[in-house]
């Protein structure tokens, strides 16, 4: 979870051990509620990574609040201490000058413990010896949920969104951006092993040349420990790896990017909720044969099924939306030669193209259409022909095979784009088209999956 360039002074412990463990104890997901001795651990275990750097890393931060916790609290404990970290102010980064004096508290003189209490003068912070082990300063906290702490990534991810874009530092926000990446990424790898569980849960022994990825690293270790084989034992047949699905998969992911997709509910907008969703499940997939294309009033193609493309570059390209205005997607993806006026809702040449590129494919082949959208299709007094096209072509997709997925934004059943919706989405439903809300990446991936095993 290392990100390069996030620093805090020492001081900024002040700040983190007491609101992580805040946070900690008022969440119901804290069975075994951390101690007031916990934060003097924490505060004497991030003395030695102060030093080492002459900073605080975030990773450093993290790894302390972690490693101090109940080893069933520790999963909790790694989303509780990011999201105080990204949630974090200027003002509650305590300003370096006050390094000695928190320094100087790591040291007690007896065993006593140390809480931090305000002075009469503003500003200034004293230890207050507490010789009781019942500290009170808990003595505020109650087992009422913090609604501040999501059940896991989703609110985690929803949390870093909203920052990234309150953020005005760039390096800041990069450096909030390449975390946001990471997270997803994971959900991604995750996905990618679930998959592979529920289409084929048989192994077999690894072979030479193979791609190591596909090594089940829990199921080799218990296979070695099983034979009792020493170090010198091993052999490269000791590890399992999962067989190769037989028939490959061709997929169409088709991305609106139109003005409405930018409308921001609660700080966040579909764009957002599209691309927490689209960038796990694009790497989930991403030894199938892909193409990816975004819509406005005119068509943007990032990669043709049978292109190699460069992944990373691509899901940067992704993640750049999630801050972009319309004026910013517009300058950086670009207009072409007698193109419409930039952000039109026109998805008919995107998903001729999908239908194209799936066509293509053969048909050997399972093909997969997923379109991420808000699906503001069409006005309220009636689709046009182009519209009428749109659900033409989707049409056309689920008669020769293909199986298309409409990936709907939450903000479509909102009040402002609920009369437009309440029209299309039950038309897509119509014409055989399975539909997953983007809501929470956690549960759309486990819907795709659920759909993708049915096969």
């Amino acid at each position: 979870m290392e990100i390069e360039g996030i620093r805090y002074p020492f001081s900024f412990a002040l700040y983190f051990i007491p609101e992580f463990i805040s946070r900690m104890r008022r969440s119901p997901e804290c069975r075994e509620k951390p101690s007031p001795r916990q934060s003097i651990i924490m505060s004497k275990l991030m003395l030695p990574a102060y030093m080492r750097r002459g900073y605080l890393a975030f990773e450093d931060v993290v790894g302390i609040a972690v490693l101090t916790s109940k080893i069933e609290n520790q999963g909790l404990a790694e989303r509780i201490a990011v999201e105080v970290l990204l949630a974090a102010s200027d003002e509650e980064k305590t300003a370096p000058e006050r390094e000695q004096e928190l320094m100087s508290l790591l040291s007690p003189k007896s065993d006593d413990l140390s809480s931090f209490v305000q002075s009469d003068e503003e500003g200034e912070v004293m230890p207050k010896g507490q010789p009781d082990s019942d500290v009170n300063v808990f003595r505020e906290f109650t087992n009422k949920p913090d609604l501040g702490v999501g059940p896991g990534e989703d609110e985690l991810l929803k949390s870093t969104i909203r920052i990234i874009t309150n953020r005005e530092d760039k390096l800041t926000r990069k450096r909030l951006t390449e975390f946001l990446k990471s997270v997803l990424l994971k959900l991604g790898l995750e996905g990618e092993r679930k998959l592979e569980n529920l289409n084929d849960p048989s192994l077999r022994p690894y072979e030479p040349f193979e791609d190591p990825e596909r090594i089940e690293e829990e199921r080799s270790l218990e296979n070695i420990f099983e034979q009792g084989k020493t170090l010198d034992e091993i052999r490269h047949d000791d590890f399992l790896m999962r067989n190769r699905r037989s028939r490959k998969r061709s997929i169409a992911y088709v991305l609106d990017v139109s003005n409405t997709m930018f409308y921001s509910l609660d700080g966040i907008n579909s764009i957002n909720y599209s691309i927490l969703c689209l960038v796990p499940l694009l790497y989930s997939l991403r030894r199938e044969k892909y193409g990816v294309v975004l819509y406005e009033s005119n068509s943007h193609i990032l990669k043709e099924i049978d292109d190699d493309g460069d992944e990373e570059q691509l899901i940067d390209t992704l993640l750049s939306l999630v801050t972009a205005t319309t004026s910013d997607a517009e300058e950086s993806l670009g207009t072409t030669k007698g193109s419409h006026l930039w952000g039109g809702t026109v998805p008919t040449m995107s998903l001729r193209w999908a239908l194209d590129q799936l066509t293509e494919a053969g048909e050997r082949t399972e093909k997969l259409c997923f379109i991420f959208s808000d699906f503001v299709l069409e006005e309220v007094g009636g689709a046009q022909p182009e519209e009428q096209e749109s659900y033409g072509t989707i049409e056309r997709m689920i008669e020769q095979g293909i199986r298309v997925v409409a990936c709907v934004s939450p903000l479509a059943h909102r009040e402002l784009f609920e009369p437009y919706t309440m029209i299309t989405l039950p038309r897509i439903r119509k014409v055989g088209c399975e539909m997953i809300e983007t809501g929470r990446p956690t549960e759309f991936l486990e819907m795709v999956q659920a759909l993708l095993s049915a096969q």
